[in-house]
């Protein structure tokens, strides 16, 4: 299934499919089925989903047949000319691909829309984060996910793009009322470094009882 067009993120398709998946059994292409050889049952399924997301979106960009390997970080390896990003919940799975010639990274997360536990949002949000979160309309047990969502985007760019995992204190996410746009606010040093010299674009979308956020990043 496809998403309402990206209109800020040009030449990217961006695919999901909920969970589990009907219809026959899927067969994957042979460099990608022996990377979930002996996973188990629920992994593989999702694994799948996530590769024939991306598989559909590789095809609307002219890369049809295209295989979609493991970096030696468990990333996906994407064909020359294509970043993208896949993620996965209990109930759906998402991809996301586009051309180099614009994007230079991008990451992508799906979460089921609920609010997030007090102690997992005491781990991803300093004091700062959640009160400033806590004085929108809903408070924290709307906005908590999303931002816990928007910082696994950040690790999902900068992963790839440095080489590089950051501390989720150590960036803020900021939403927009008045959109479906957020920001992203490095706290740290070793933050301000690995963004430096590109700009971000993040985007948040609920549907469907699911949670969508995603970020990209250009070279200024």
């Amino acid at each position: 299934m496809s998403l309402r067009a990206i209109d800020w993120l040009p030449d990217s398709v961006c695919r999901w499919t909920p969970l589990p998946m009907a219809g026959e059994a899927i067969v994957l292409p042979e460099a990608e089925a022996e990377l979930v050889v002996d996973v188990a049952e629920r992994r593989r399924g999702h694994f799948i989903a996530g590769r024939v997301c991306a598989r559909a979106a590789l095809a609307e960009l002219g890369h049809v047949d295209a295989v979609i390997g493991r970096t030696a970080d468990g990333a996906p390896a994407w064909p020359d000319g294509v970043i993208g990003s896949i993620a996965h919940c209990g109930d759906a799975a998402v991809a996301i691909a586009a051309s180099t010639q614009h994007w230079a990274a991008l990451g992508i997360d799906i979460e089921i829309d609920r609010a997030l536990p007090d102690d997992a949002a005491a781990y991803v949000l300093d004091e700062a984060q959640c009160a400033r979160l806590a004085e929108l309309p809903g408070g924290l047990a709307r906005w908590a996910l999303p931002a816990f969502s928007a910082k696994e985007c950040v690790h999902k760019c900068l992963q790839p793009l440095r080489g590089l995992f950051l501390e989720f204190s150590e960036v803020a996410i900021t939403f927009s009322m008045d959109s479906d746009r957020y920001t992203v606010e490095a706290k740290s040093a070793r933050a301000q470094q690995a963004m430096a010299g590109f700009e971000w674009t993040g985007e948040l979308r609920r549907f469907d009882g699911l949670l969508l956020s995603l970020l990209a990043a250009r070279r200024l």
